[in-house]
């Protein structure tokens, strides 16, 4: 009878701790599930786009530098001013061969002015007016010299005057029938050659003074400054002088372990941890790296390997999340 009584009591208990097992069961089914990640990887902010640096196309001596470490800047903006005086001089002579050139070939496609046509009509009129009066001279000669009644050189004298003077009024009259005739085709062409010869020459110019002036390509931010005032640039010797990045969003650069690549993909949502602050960023996979590669974003763990494969993942961050530096280091979780 004992027996059967301790029996009775130990199935109570089990049957006890069974509706309690359930219960629990219960109680956890009906709360909501916590997020789960599926793998962790350790990344960096950066800009929308990679960054860009920026170099020079001429040799000079750095003459301004308007822009600071950290400062925006807009499309356009002048970031580096290089001393070019050299060219700026050289522009301006070419500017003045232009206009001559230009100058030239205006005169020619105008012509002779009607004040030319006219002094050349009368240079005619004079040249006849001298040959008329040289042949009544020969005339007058020609018979005294037959009497006998002047020397022989004088009648050549003045058959010698007779002479010059028609050639005068032939020379008188093709000169006012030149002008008459205006520029030839072929002084025409050559001008205008010379022209835009000027003209290409003040472009190419133009061009290189414009090289002395750095803008800003894009919207963004400067990163950091590699030169200043009075340092030497050369293109035998090319460095950058300014790290500049597009900041319409952020990213981040994520470094997937080889182990978690097949459990990444496009699309998929993250969270985003930063390491020195509380704060927490959500973002998207953007996109994927088409190869593997070595890590190059350490952790402050002494047992991370760097020598292993990894993928790089490129995260937008919803939002525009303020005060966040450019390569912060961050802990990215794929949901």
């Amino acid at each position: 009878m004992l027996r059967f009584a301790a029996f009775l009591i130990a199935l109570m208990s089990l049957v006890a701790v069974i509706d309690v097992g359930n219960q629990a069961q219960a109680g956890e089914a009906q709360s909501p599930p916590h997020p789960k990640f599926v793998a962790a990887a350790p990344g960096r902010i950066e800009g929308s786009a990679d960054p860009v640096e920026i170099g020079s196309s001429t040799s000079g001596i750095i003459q301004e530098v308007p822009v600071e470490q950290g400062d925006k800047i807009s499309v356009g903006q002048l970031l580096v001013r290089i001393d070019c005086n050299d060219i700026a001089a050289q522009l301006q002579q070419r500017i003045a061969d232009r206009d001559a050139t230009a100058a030239l070939y205006r005169k020619l496609v105008n012509g002779p002015r009607q004040q030319e046509i006219d002094i050349a009509q009368a240079d005619v009129e004079l040249a006849e007016a001298r040959l008329a009066e040289a042949q009544t001279r020969l005339t007058r000669s020609q018979s005294l010299v037959n009497l006998n009644d002047i020397s022989r050189a004088t009648f050549d004298t003045a058959l010698r005057d007779s002479t010059m003077a028609a050639a005068q009024v032939d020379s008188a009259r093709l000169r006012l029938r030149l002008l008459k005739a205006g520029t030839r085709v072929e002084e025409l062409d050559e001008a205008k050659a010379r022209m835009m010869s000027a003209e290409r020459a003040v472009a190419v110019t133009t061009a290189e003074l414009a090289k002395c002036e750095i803008k800003s390509p894009i919207d963004g931010v400067v990163l950091s400054k590699h030169v200043s005032v009075g340092e030497l640039v050369s293109l035998f010797f090319p460095k950058p002088l300014l790290t500049i990045e597009e900041l319409r969003h952020l990213r981040v650069r994520a470094e997937v372990d080889e182990h978690d690549v097949p459990v990444v993909r496009v699309g998929q949502k993250v969270e985003v941890v930063i390491d020195a602050s509380p704060q927490h960023l959500t973002g998207t996979v953007t996109s994927l790296a088409p190869m593997m590669g070595r890590r190059k974003i350490l952790t402050s763990d002494p047992a991370d390997k760097s020598d292993r494969d990894v993928r790089e993942v490129l995260i937008d961050i919803d939002g525009s999340p303020q005060s966040i530096p450019i390569g912060l280091r961050v802990s990215v979780l794929f949901l």
